[in-house]
């Protein structure tokens, strides 16, 4: 699955990315990119201490880009 939060700026990316990953099943990859580089961290820091994988997470041209495994 794949989001994209551009345009948005906290806390709507975060509560985006959880609303996406509540959608998943267990081993599934969530790809969300975005314009506002401050979300990346934020992001990160949600997954990682709510129990999910951070498989990738990079600031881009454009801003930013994490996938997330459940």
């Amino acid at each position: 699955m794949k989001i994209d939060v551009t345009g948005d700026i906290c806390p709507v990316p975060v509560l985006k990315t959880k609303k996406a990953l509540e959608q998943l099943k267990e081993g599934e990859e969530l790809e969300v990119v975005g314009d506002y580089k401050p979300a990346l961290e934020n992001i990160k820091r949600f997954a990682e201490s709510n129990g999910y994988t951070v498989v990738t997470a990079e600031e881009t041209e454009n801003g930013f880009r994490i996938v997330i495994k459940k």
